[in-house]
């Protein structure tokens, strides 16, 4: 990891963004790019910064993964834009629009997205909590039709026109189909 009394300012992310836009939009390969940007920079900490991206890129991470490492450079704003523009395959305007957003705060300090000292990375919180909902559901799902199940094999007396058991079975199996619904949704992205 690079020093952390060293810090790259928004004037150099802007040109870094605007630069890497360009290359982008001139269709270079990637790995040339940030070999490039990283010959062209004057600050050390964004010349091992860049460096380090490379050689994520190399071992097939993606960009918002590598510059998601450094968070005192890279604000989850810049992170959650490489990563949409990574997704839609438009790096080249996703890097002019945050070269504009830098370019826009020549005269603030360098923006890191910084909450009360601590970094809080939504897209992650988001994520957690995607997972527990799942777990949760499907818990309650299996809960439910194993309830619906004991009440139909200790119940000699109970029809299979009975209501509550019935609803038990129905609710858990469609909670059960929700479940598997939205992982298998969420994985194609």
């Amino acid at each position: 990891m690079p020093e952390e009394q060293a810090e790259v300012t928004n004037a150099e992310l802007a040109a870094f963004c605007r630069q890497f836009a360009s290359l982008m939009h001139a269709r270079v390969n990637l790995l040339d790019i940030l070999e490039a940007l990283r010959e062209q920079s004057a600050n050390p900490l964004m010349r091992e910064i860049v460096d380090s991206v490379r050689q994520d890129a190399e071992m097939g991470r993606t960009l918002a993964t590598a510059f998601s490492r450094y968070p005192s450079v890279f604000s989850p704003f810049f992170i959650s834009m490489v990563r949409q523009g990574e997704l839609e395959g438009e790096l080249d305007r996703i890097f002019n629009d945050l070269a504009t957003h830098y370019e826009s705060r020549m005269e603030d300090s360098v923006d890191t997205g910084r909450l009360g000292g601590e970094l809080f990375d939504l897209e992650a919180a988001a994520s957690a909590f995607q997972w527990l909902f799942i777990w949760t559901t499907a818990l309650v799902a299996a809960c439910l039709l194993g309830a619906g199940l004991v009440w139909y094999a200790t119940k000699i007396t109970a029809l299979p026109g009975e209501p509550l058991p019935n609803v038990l079975l129905l609710t858990g199996i469609v909670m059960l189909l929700g479940v598997i619904v939205f992982t298998r949704g969420r994985r194609r992205r």
